[in-house]
């Protein structure tokens, strides 16, 4: 995915959940033109307020990345699975996955 289609997503999720460019900006506590920068891509997306973005509309980051792509059950099972795992169990069901290969 790239940036425009991450832009892109926050202009469906926002116009989703009902809300104005002003409103979406007064929300996460910016001017009016917040909202209005950022999908015209004058301003960078930075992740900590896309992470306040998605509180705004009411979807989880999760949701944001993979609504409406061709992520299977199985896919989203492991990706749920592994980041439950502690960071060092992380490194081991990496070297297995290499292996694997």
């Amino acid at each position: 995915m790239d940036y425009d289609e991450i832009i892109n997503r926050v202009g469906y999720f926002r116009n989703r959940a009902g809300y104005s460019q002003r409103e979406t900006s007064e929300m996460l506590g910016y001017n009016s033109q917040f909202m209005k920068t950022i999908e015209s891509k004058k301003v960078q997306l930075k992740v900590s307020t896309l992470l306040e973005f998605c509180n705004v509309v009411g979807i989880t980051i999760y949701d944001f990345f993979y609504i409406g792509t061709n992520f299977s059950e199985n896919k989203k099972a492991f990706l749920d699975t592994f980041l439950a795992l502690p960071e060092n169990k992380k490194d081991v069901v990496i070297e297995l996955m290499k292996n694997l290969k």
